[in-house]
């Protein structure tokens, strides 16, 4: 199936409205209460869904920084979606390939006792599954900062449009497949039936 990609974002786009959307009440990452989830993870477990995420993002990246050398950010809604658009990376030039890291939460106590495992090269984009207050891309930009790495971007599946962003506050410009506002509609009509 050789889908253009404007078809291939669309196509993720249903996909994430049948199995990534959970309508439930739960508290974000950020502490925050919330009525509805989005699962990525579910999706970029999925072999149709992390093709697509692999190939949107990395074109999306090449667009932002066409020198993009890693990928990477905070375990773990990071690792998979820097693993799929690694993978995509390999039909690229071998020069051009993207390599991939992930910043621990904290650092390891035991064997090279590292902060940020795998190949950092710069330019750095900073992936996430989805930015709410963006506190999980800040603290990877700051571990790479701590590294001397300074060339960074951000760049998530979804941005949920948080009021109050972290990203937003500090000026820090990110980009996405995807906004809360495409979806919001379908949350809301999904959430109206369960009332």
């Amino acid at each position: 199936m050789d889908l253009k990609i404007d078809e291939k974002r669309m196509r993720l786009k249903e996909i994430i409205k049948e199995r990534g959307i959970v309508i439930k009440d739960v508290t974000l990452s950020s502490n925050r209460k919330s009525h509805f989830y989005y699962d990525i993870k579910s999706i970029v477990s999925d072999p149709e869904g992390a093709a697509l995420i692999g190939e949107l993002m990395l074109t999306e990246i090449l667009s932002i920084e066409p020198k993009t050398r890693s990928v990477g950010g905070l375990e773990l809604g990071a690792i998979a979606i820097a693993t799929t658009i690694v993978y995509s990376s390999n039909q690229l030039e071998s020069k051009n390939r993207i390599s991939s890291f992930f910043v621990r939460k904290s650092t390891k106590t035991y064997g090279l006792e590292k902060m940020i495992e795998g190949i950092v090269k710069e330019p750095v984009i900073i992936v996430d599954d989805v930015i709410t207050t963006g506190k999980s891309v800040l603290d990877a930009m700051y571990a790479l900062r701590n590294q001397e790495i300074y060339n960074i971007n951000i760049m998530s599946v979804i941005d949920r449009e948080a009021k109050e962003n972290l990203l937003d506050e500090n000026n820090i410009k990110f980009h996405s497949l995807f906004k809360h506002s495409e979806f919001a509609d379908y949350i809301d009509s999904r959430l109206a039936k369960m009332k």
